[in-house]
């Protein structure tokens, strides 16, 4: 009966030091802080619940600066997590048109994984479900568009914008994809984009997943890549706006004045009682 008391015991005390350690204020981190830090953290798996306990205490700048040093995966707990997601998807839809509710416009999300992001958006993605045991992609959407990124099932000039949210990174042509993108987009329409931070996430030189990442990223590299190729085909509203370092975004706006979608006249120009009228109603036979 010794091991299973031990064990509640221990279980309980986690529970007695995670509420104790949420109630205490963060702070930055000294330089023995970092020492000890380096000796105890688990750096082969950073979402190791004791990484979470024991980094927890210190202020998400300080756990940057940290990854940042020690060239490892930038930490934030589950409340700051929740929040990076919510500046992201707010930053990637800065890509639609202004001054519309996306309610009016047609958009979609290349590469969506589990993100919905919004009820007015087209979820795309390569999967709907997870085809091998490597956990390389592992989030879907059941309702998806099953298309490849550069062969998307869309007309030139059709879409009035589009998001790509941590999927870009895992493309190998990625300017190849925006300027094609920008080839679906009707004029004034955007592409907004959420990429990571690849000195807070990890180098892509090593990264040997199929689906993993095939570039670095950063908004330094984005830059110049964007006036190496994109320049003539977007104008760049905005870079790296986000305030957390983990990804940063981008806005590529086609120019061009923007004209939303409306119903046309061919589509319901007439109710049916006019068309009886007119002689016009196709299900009307002449008796003759």
């Amino acid at each position: 009966m010794i091991p299973p008391l031990l064990r509640a015991t221990k279980d309980i005390w986690l529970i007695l030091m995670s509420w104790w350690q949420k109630r205490l204020p963060q702070r930055d981190m000294t330089q023995e802080d970092e020492v000890f830090l380096k000796e105890n953290v688990n750096f082969s798996f950073m979402a190791d619940a004791n990484n979470i306990r024991i980094m927890s205490r210190f202020t998400a700048k300080s756990r940057e600066e940290f990854a940042l040093k020690t060239k490892s995966l930038v930490l934030y707990t589950p409340e700051e997590a929740g929040q990076v997601k919510k500046l992201e998807e707010e930053a990637a839809l800065r890509a639609a048109p202004r001054g519309y509710e996306l309610k009016h416009l047609n958009g979609i999300n290349v590469g969506c994984g589990d993100r919905r992001i919004s009820e007015y958006l087209t979820p795309v993605d390569i999967m709907r479900e997870i085809q091998d045991a490597s956990g390389a992609h592992h989030a879907f959407l059941k309702d998806a568009v099953l298309a490849n990124p550069e062969n998307l099932p869309f007309k030139t000039g059709s879409l009035d914008y589009i998001v790509a949210l941590h999927m870009l990174e895992h493309v190998s042509s990625p300017m190849e994809i925006l300027i094609y993108w920008g080839s679906l987009l009707k004029p004034g329409g955007g592409i907004g984009l959420i990429l990571p931070n690849d000195k807070y996430t990890w180098n892509a030189t090593g990264d040997h997943s199929q689906f993993g990442h095939k570039w670095n990223t950063s908004a330094e590299i984005f830059s110049r890549l964007y006036n190496m190729h994109l320049k003539e085909h977007f104008e760049l509203e905005s870079l790296n706006t986000l305030p957390h370092k983990i990804s940063f975004d981008v806005v590529l706006r086609k120019p061009g004045a923007f004209r939303p979608f409306v119903i046309s006249n061919a589509t319901s120009m007439h109710s049916g009682a006019e068309l009886a009228q007119m002689g016009a109603m196709v299900s009307e036979f002449n008796q003759l």
